[in-house]
């Protein structure tokens, strides 16, 4: 069931978009979770970002997608 579940992760499938000029923000674009911390995401402060993936799984969104940074 788990396999099933999963998307071909391929070019073009990405999971956070990172900005880092001219201002900085990181989005998640499964969730919409926004940080203007790149620097403690890249070093690892993932939680909020764990944690809104688990509730977007668990909600049943899982394949819904929001809009890039552009």
């Amino acid at each position: 069931a788990t396999e099933a579940s999963k998307s071909d992760i391929g070019w073009g499938h990405q999971i956070r978009s990172y900005v880092l000029q001219p201002y900085q923000l990181v989005k998640d674009l499964r969730t919409g979770v926004e940080s203007t911390s790149p620097s403690s995401v890249l070093d690892g402060d993932l939680d909020e970002f764990m944690e809104a993936s688990l509730s977007h799984r668990i909600e049943g969104g899982a394949g819904e997608a929001v809009a890039d940074l552009d």
